[in-house]
């Protein structure tokens, strides 16, 4: 019996199809003219980048969609404390799980959101289709 409080638990939020064990997702949507436009989608082997670079790529696919310019970038970057030139708005960023066994980390600006998928749970990841492709013994 599943709860309606773990029903909820995934955002079922733009899920790609080709993602597998092992590598990472990134996608990145921008607003334009009334609505999003998807303007970035590649995959690449999770052991070729960190969790840090991920993040700085992430944040560097934002800047690049928003067309912010080099200044507004620099700024954006400047901690709270007083003095020099002030801090511009800079990023929102969250971590949530579109579906079983897989995390997301989101970087939004006002025009642009990039993010990317990781499988972390493998016997989770997509069980139930898992289960209707097997085929079923005969009697």
């Amino acid at each position: 019996m599943t709860s309606q409080r773990g029903a909820n638990m995934y955002s079922g939020f733009k899920l790609c199809p080709d993602l597998k064990i092992k590598q990472k997702c990134f996608r990145v949507r921008r607003y334009r003219e009334g609505g999003f436009e998807e303007t970035f989608h590649e995959h690449v082997p999770s052991h070729r980048i960190s969790l840090e670079s991920e993040l700085e790529v992430l944040r560097g696919l934002v800047d690049q969609c928003a067309g912010w310019p080099p200044t507004y970038i620099l700024r954006s970057r400047l901690n709270k404390r007083r003095g020099g030139p002030s801090q511009y708005p800079g990023f929102t960023s969250h971590v949530e799980y579109p579906e079983p066994g897989v995390i997301r980390r989101y970087f939004s600006s006002s025009h642009a959101t990039a993010w990317a998928d990781e499988v972390v749970v493998p016997a989770s990841f997509r069980r139930k289709a898992a289960k209707q492709r097997q085929p079923r013994p005969s009697a």
